[in-house]
């Protein structure tokens, strides 16, 4: 059944019904082998009982008053597909297969799409912000800030994005899957970066960054992934949020929160880079930097992936409040 849901997911509805066919086929065998297995028992020899030419004095033997047996007695005829043989059985079957096949098929096809994501440059999204999807505009669904998500269809589609802020569209070339959540970058030279907002924002300690040497964590700087090549859409991670008002008031224990925000690509070369550029882009994120600990000698993440055991050492013990 597993394999069949996905010949149809994958629009291979011509193998799905040779799958239909075959299992009907097969379906047919097996029973015409037990009916032909049922007519053998039903027609072994039974031992035959006395008759009137055999001694009459036994007890009971055709007795007067004594009837065969009645029709009424008689097994009841079978009911339902039974009726009609077990090869027109088939025949139904392999007829209802491909309004099966159609009708799963037109339940998977509704699905519900995906969101595209635009961070506009404009101070004035709706109304300079537009974005074209096979020729046609499309009108934004949420607007939050400069953020903006618009609505799009699962398939293969070509997008035109345009903020009149900027000079030239961007142009998007997508193959949409259903839940597809992407961010759409606005310039050509603008990139994206994430940042980890859980101790920024929330409280929580910074030194959460797990070391080859067990139990001894430190504390990086809070970029998490950049995002370098503004041709192609983001896949948005599903704890991260395009802006401030965005994040949760609360973090489960356990889970973490992110910033996904545009920076230009020329800042985003390498971690240090970005992170001293989202902190002077933003002012409050400089501040809760300072107010948690942040300092200037904080290594990255993929420093901290190169240091061995005596450098990790000496960067816990430098890292103690």
């Amino acid at each position: 059944m597993l394999r069949l849901l996905k010949l149809i997911l994958q629009g291979r509805l011509l193998e799905a019904l040779c799958m239909v066919a075959i299992a009907a086929l097969i379906w047919w065998l097996i029973a015409w082998w037990e009916e032909r297995k049922e007519e053998d028992e039903d027609s072994t020899p039974t031992p035959r009982g006395p008759t009137e030419s055999t001694n009459d004095t036994l007890l009971g033997a055709f007795q007067p008053g004594t009837a065969p047996r009645s029709q009424a007695e008689l097994p009841p005829p079978r009911q339902g597909l039974a009726l009609l043989g077990k090869w027109k059985a088939a025949l139904v079957l392999l007829a209802a297969g491909p309004l099966l096949a159609l009708g799963v098929a037109l339940v998977v096809s509704n699905d519900d799409g995906g969101q595209l994501h635009v961070v506009a440059v404009s101070t004035r999204p709706l109304k300079d912000v537009r974005l074209s999807m096979d020729g046609v505009w499309v009108e934004p669904t949420v607007h939050i800030g400069q953020h903006l998500v618009f609505p799009v269809p699962s398939g293969h589609h070509e997008v035109v994005l345009k903020d009149l802020a900027m000079e030239q569209p961007q142009r998007f070339v997508l193959d949409i899957r259903e839940g597809d959540s992407l961010l759409l970058s606005m310039h050509p030279e603008m990139c994206a970066v994430q940042i980890d907002m859980s101790s920024l924002t929330y409280g929580r300690p910074t030194r959460s960054t797990p070391t080859v040497m067990g139990g001894v964590d430190v504390r990086t700087l809070p970029v998490v992934a950049r995002y370098i090549d503004p041709t192609v859409p983001v896949d948005i991670p599903r704890d991260a949020w395009l802006s401030f008002q965005e994040l949760p008031n609360e973090l489960e224990p356990g889970q973490m929160a992110s910033l996904l925000t545009p920076l230009p690509c020329s800042l985003a070369q390498d971690d240090r880079s970005t992170w001293a550029a989202v902190r002077t882009l933003h002012s409050g994120l400089n501040d809760a930097a300072q107010r948690v600990g942040y300092t200037e000698e904080d290594p990255t993440r993929q420093e901290v992936q190169g240091m061995d055991n005596g450098q990790l050492l000496d960067l816990f013990q430098r890292q103690r409040p």
